[in-house]
């Protein structure tokens, strides 16, 4: 027979079997968007409800719902876009069945997760590399809250929390913004450090982004040296969106 539909995003976990998934795209080519994708707002949502209970006390949460859950809901839509645009970019691009990518995505933030969750097991919150880590707690969590709670981060999220917040943040932003391949070709025990010095990195393009976007903003010196060196090296790689 002929498949009704040419898509199928799994709305549970497990809904699939590997094998019928398989035979939907190479027999019916069909193109499924696996659990692990499709539900991943999920894990986060929880997350934010955990966090939530350990900074806000009930009268804030319940005066402040409305807007915490539009914050929590522009998290999902943004997690979500970035998920997708990313599966599509790699099954576009790669060949493969759409679910093959979904488990890279998962396997490679883990893979990023569990390296810097390992690398931070012995630095406190009072050493230097907690300290500069410690703003992707608060990228991690919905506006509101961490404009009523976000002082509260350091004395109410338990030590080993925290770390696994900056792990999980950071490798998604690494995966999501630079895409599988990048964590896949690192040697495993150069995945934490790489990690760290793309988030140095990171803030720096994001300040000199910053600076381009403001009214009228003209580049000179070392920050427009530093752009043309970024273009000529990698300019036109990212331009092509495939890597």
């Amino acid at each position: 027979g002929k498949p009704s539909s040419p898509l199928i995003v799994e709305g549970a976990n497990i809904f699939i079997t590997h094998e019928a998934r398989q035979g939907l795209f190479e027999i019916g080519n069909v193109a499924i968007v696996k659990d692990s994708s499709a539900n991943k707002c999920g894990v986060v949502t929880s997350s934010c409800e955990v966090a939530g209970s350990m900074l806000l006390s009930k009268k804030e949460f319940v005066d402040n719902k409305p807007a915490i859950v539009e914050d929590v809901l522009v998290k999902l839509r943004h997690l979500a876009r970035m998920e997708g645009e990313l599966l599509f970019r790699e099954y576009s691009n790669y060949p493969g069945a759409l679910p093959h990518f979904s488990e890279r995505i998962s396997a490679a933030i883990a893979t990023v997760t569990d390296a810097i969750t390992d690398a931070l097991e012995n630095v406190n919150p009072e050493d230097a590399l907690f300290q500069e880590l410690f703003p992707l707690i608060k990228e991690g969590l919905p506006a509101k809250m961490v404009e009523i709670g976000g002082d509260r981060i350091s004395k109410n999220f338990p030590v080993q929390y925290q770390r696994n917040a900056i792990a999980s943040a950071l490798a998604s932003k690494l995966v999501y913004k630079e895409g599988i391949h990048l964590v896949e070709i690192q040697p495993a025990e150069q995945v934490a450090n790489r990690a760290f010095q793309y988030y140095r990195q990171d803030q720096v393009i994001q300040k000199l982004i910053k600076e381009l976007d403001a009214p009228g903003a003209v580049l000179t010196g070392q920050n427009k040296q530093v752009v043309m060196d970024i273009l000529a090296r990698g300019g036109a790689r990212a331009s092509l969106n495939i890597f």
